[in-house]
């Protein structure tokens, strides 16, 4: 029975092995080949650009660039079949209802990922870049490097996109029942308080990009409560209809007796 159970593991880890290496294969061949694709996505990181005079510093930072483009954009277009493996390696120990939360959890955590980042690049970055350049000294021109730029919209975009997932981990947290909307309720100041301080830690150091980034994430923490709301009064309908249940089956059997 033992020798079982270690075999099952061992299974398990062989399975997790060969899920993580197509992940890595399938990852690392298309940003090889989007590699020479990279500077589609670098025109549009360039459109926003209000006028910075950009430069590459060192003579491998450019390809540094590239490179990280690419693998981005790899991550973006394997995103289906790196999904697919974690699920196919995850589903075998879950229920029928677990699968069901944790397949929304992915389908509206990708809407709101994808809502964060473009919200992100239509209005919040044109706005903070159009910042910058207003604040910029004449005396002093402004020589940005490329790797700086992009870094800096891409740190932007996944800060946006991941903020955007708040009623999705609410949702799920709700669903496990370890989130409680008078915890939500009864802490909303001190939820605000954390949302303009993660803004400011976030954001660049303006008043602008903070504001923008901490107004939405109010109006999601709002979103947020009604979502905790709602997934409460099911768990809390779902509990009374089973009580309801074993009560009448308990009655059932001493009628029986």
């Amino acid at each position: 029975m033992k020798k079982k159970e270690e075999m099952s593991l061992f299974g398990h880890l062989d399975e997790l092995r060969k899920r993580l290496t197509v992940i890595v294969v399938a990852t690392l061949a298309v940003s090889a080949f989007l590699f020479t694709k990279a500077d589609m996505v670098m025109d549009y990181f360039l459109a926003i650009n209000p006028g910075m005079e950009l430069v590459f510093i060192t003579p491998s930072e450019l390809l540094v660039v590239y490179v990280q483009l690419s693998l981005i954009m790899a991550l973006i277009v394997c995103a289906p079949i790196n999904i697919y493996e974690v699920w196919a390696f995850v589903e075998k120990g879950l229920y029928k209802k677990e699968k069901i939360y944790i397949l929304l959890t992915l389908i509206f955590g990708t809407i709101f990922f994808v809502a964060g980042v473009a919200f992100c690049y239509f209005m919040v970055l044109p706005t903070t870049l159009k910042f910058f350049m207003r604040i910029a000294i004449e005396d002093i021109s402004s020589m940005i490097s490329i790797k700086s730029y992009v870094s800096f919209i891409n740190t932007m975009l996944l800060c946006f996109g991941a903020v955007f997932e708040m009623p999705v981990l609410v949702f799920l947290l709700s669903k496990l029942e370890i989130l409680k909307p008078q915890f939500l309720k009864a802490n909303r100041g001190l939820f605000i308080i954390a949302i303009f301080i993660l803004a400011a830690v976030i954001t660049p150091p303006d008043v602008v990009s903070q504001l923008m980034l901490a107004v939405p994430m109010i109006m999601l923490f709002q979103l947020s409560t009604f979502v905790c709301v709602v997934v409460d009064k099911t768990n809390r309908k779902k509990h009374s209809d089973d009580e309801t249940y074993d009560d009448v089956s308990e009655k059932s059997a001493a009628a029986a007796d």
